[in-house]
C-alpha cells in the first residue's frame, strides 16, 4: 500500500512537472523572434564568458604572475592595433549597413570583409617596415606581432559573420561556433601553458588561441566570398571608409579608456600589478556580456524605432534596461570579495578595492550606447569622435598622475570618473542631434537617468564599506532578489522589443 501511494504521488509530481515545462515551452514558442534571439545570445554570452571565467582561476595558478601580466598587456596592445589597422569596419558601420542594405546583404558583407582584409594586409606591410620601433614600444617580438596580425584577420571575419547573424536574429550556428571556439581555446591553452617553461607561457597561449581561430573561422571567409560573389564594391567601400575613418579616433579613444590602465600600470608599476588589475577588471567585465547581448538586439530595434519616430517606446524600454543593468552591477560589487577569491589566489586579494569602480564603469558604458545610437543613426560621427577623444585624453592624464602617486588601485577610479564624463558629453551631443533632426524631441528624462546612476553609485559605495560583513551583504542581496521576483510579471510585460 505504501508503495502504491508513493507511486501515485510520484506520478502526480511528474505530471505537474510535465505541465509546468509544457507551459514554459508554449510561452517560449509564442515569443517573437527578436526576443528568442536576445535570449539565446544572452545564454551564449553567459556560457562564453562563464567558461572563460572558470579557466581564470586555472591560469592565475598555473601561470606566473609576470606571465599572466604579459598576456594581459599583449591583449591590450592587440585591441589598440586592431582598431587602427582594421578601421573597426565590423562595428557600427556594418550593423547600420545591414539594415540599410537588407536586400543586398551578401554582397555588402563580402565587400566589407574584403576591405577589412585589405586594411589588415597593408597594416602588416607597414609594420614590417617599422618593426624595430614598434617592437620596442610594444615590448613584443616580430614572431608575436605576426601572430597578432593573423589573429586580427581571423577575428574580424568572425565579427562580421556574428554581427550579421545577430542583426538577422539567427542564433543556432552562432552559438555552436562560439562555444566550440571558447571550449577548444580554453582546453588547449591550459595544455600549452603546462607544457612549456614559465618564460614561454604567454607566447604559447597566444599561438594556440590564434591557430584555433584561423582553423574555425577560415570557412566563414570562404562563405562570404561564395555568397557575395566579390570582395570589392566601390559604392560600399566608399561609404564604409567615409563613415568609419572619422570614427577611428572614437574607437581608439574607447579602447584607450579600457586598456590604457593596464598599459600604464605596466609602464609605471610592473607586470605583476597588471595581473592583479586584470583579474579585478575581468570580474567587472563579466557584465559586458549582458551589455553586448542587449546591445546586439537593442541597436537594430532602436534604429527601426527611430525610423518610425516611436520615441516613447525607446524611452520606456531604455529605463527598464538601465535598471536591469544597474541591478546586475550592484550584485557583482556586493559579491566582489568572494568572486575575487574564486578567481585568484590570496596574493591577488588587494585588488578587491578595484571591483566597485570598475564594475560601476560598465553601467556607464551601456548608458553611453543609448545616447550614441542617435548619433550613429544620423551619421553625426564627429560628435562620437570628439567625446571619445576627450574621454581618452582625460583618462591618460589622470592615470599618469594618479597611478604614479597613489598606485595601481587609483586606475579603477580614474576609469569610472572618465566614463561618467564620457556619458555627459554624449548626452549633450545627443541633444544636438535631437534638435537638428528630430524637432527637439527629448527622448530621455535626465532626472530619471541621474536617479538610476546615483543610486548605483551610492549602493556600490555602501557595499564597499561593508565588505568585511558577509552576512549583511548577502541579506541585502536576498531582499533585492525577492523584490524583483514579486514584480517580475510587471517588469517582463514592459520589457519587450516589439
Amino acid at each position: 500500500l505504501d508503495f502504491v501511494k508513493y507511486s501515485e504521488r510520484t506520478c502526480k509530481t511528474m505530471k505537474h512537472m510535465s505541465c509546468f515545462f509544457g507551459i514554459l515551452l508554449d510561452k517560449y514558442k509564442n515569443l517573437g523572434t527578436p526576443v528568442k534571439a536576445a535570449f539565446w545570445f544572452l545564454v551564449c554570452s553567459v556560457l562564453q564568458k562563464g567558461i572563460a571565467m572558470l579557466t581564470t582561476p586555472v591560469f592565475t595558478r598555473i601561470m606566473t604572475e609576470e606571465a599572466y601580466g604579459k598576456y594581459t598587456l599583449y591583449n591590450s596592445w592587440y585591441t589598440i592595433v586592431f582598431a587602427i589597422v582594421s578601421l573597426n569596419l565590423a562595428a557600427g558601420v556594418y550593423t547600420r549597413g545591414l539594415i540599410a542594405n537588407e536586400e543586398d546583404q551578401p554582397a555588402y558583407s563580402a565587400a566589407l570583409v574584403g576591405l577589412s582584409t585589405l586594411c589588415i594586409f597593408f597594416g602588416f606591410i607597414g609594420y614590417i617596415f617599422f618593426r624595430a620601433a614598434i617592437n620596442d614600444i610594444l615590448q613584443l617580438s616580430t614572431f608575436m606581432m605576426t601572430f597578432m596580425f593573423v589573429e586580427m584577420w581571423s577575428n574580424s571575419i568572425f565579427q562580421f559573420w556574428s554581427h550579421r547573424e545577430r542583426a538577422n536574429y539567427k542564433y543556432k550556428k552562432l552559438i555552436i561556433l562560439t562555444l566550440s571556439y571558447i571550449l577548444l581555446r580554453s582546453l588547449l591553452s591550459i595544455i600549452a601553458v603546462l607544457l612549456v617553461e614559465p618564460q614561454y607561457q604567454m607566447q604559447s597561449r597566444v599561438v594556440v588561441t590564434t591557430t584555433i581561430g584561423v582553423i574555425l573561422y577560415f570557412w566563414l571567409f570562404v562563405k562570404f566570398i561564395k555568397d557575395g560573389k566579390t570582395l570589392y564594391n566601390k559604392k560600399y567601400w566608399k561609404h564604409a571608409l567615409q563613415f568609419n575613418i572619422p570614427l577611428i579616433p572614437h574607437y581608439l579613444s574607447q579602447i584607450l579608456l579600457n586598456q590604457s590602465d593596464k598599459i600604464m600600470i605596466g609602464k609605471l608599476c610592473d607586470e605583476t600589478k597588471v595581473a592583479y588589475y586584470s583579474v579585478a577588471y575581468s570580474i567587472a567585465m563579466l557584465l559586458l556580456i549582458l551589455n553586448s547581448s542587449i546591445n546586439s538586439t537593442m541597436n537594430p530595434w532602436m534604429y527601426r524605432k527611430i525610423k518610425e519616430k516611436d520615441y516613447q517606446e525607446i524611452e520606456k524600454v531604455s529605463y527598464l534596461v538601465l535598471v536591469l543593468i544597474a541591478a546586475c552591477n550592484f550584485f557583482v560589487v556586493a559579491a566582489g570579495p568572494e568572486l575575487l577569491a574564486l578567481l585568484a589566489p590570496a596574493s591577488y586579494q588587494n585588488a578587491v578595492w578595484l571591483i566597485p569602480p570598475l564594475t560601476t564603469s560598465v553601467y556607464f558604458i551601456f548608458l553611453y550606447s543609448l545616447f550614441a545610437t542617435f548619433e550613429y543613426y544620423y551619421s553625426e560621427t564627429k560628435y562620437v569622435a570628439v567625446a571619445s577623444f576627450l574621454g581618452a585624453a582625460l583618462n591618460l592624464l589622470l592615470n599618469y598622475i594618479c597611478i604614479k602617486y597613489f598606485g595601481y588601485i587609483a586606475a579603477g577610479y580614474t576609469t569610472m570618473v572618465c566614463y561618467i564624463i564620457f556619458v555627459m558629453l554624449h548626452y549633450l551631443f545627443m541633444r544636438k542631434v535631437n534638435r537638428k533632426y528630430m524637432d527637439n524631441v527629448k527622448v530621455y528624462k535626465i532626472s530619471v537617468i541621474l536617479l538610476i546612476g546615483f543610486s548605483l553609485l551610492i549602493a556600490s559605495s555602501i557595499m564597499m564599506f561593508i565588505y568585511n560583513y558577509v552576512v549583511i551583504r548577502y541579506v541585502i542581496m536576498l531582499l533585492i532578489v525577492l523584490l524583483v521576483a514579486c514584480n517580475f510579471k510587471r517588469i517582463s510585460s514592459n520589457l519587450r522589443f516589439r
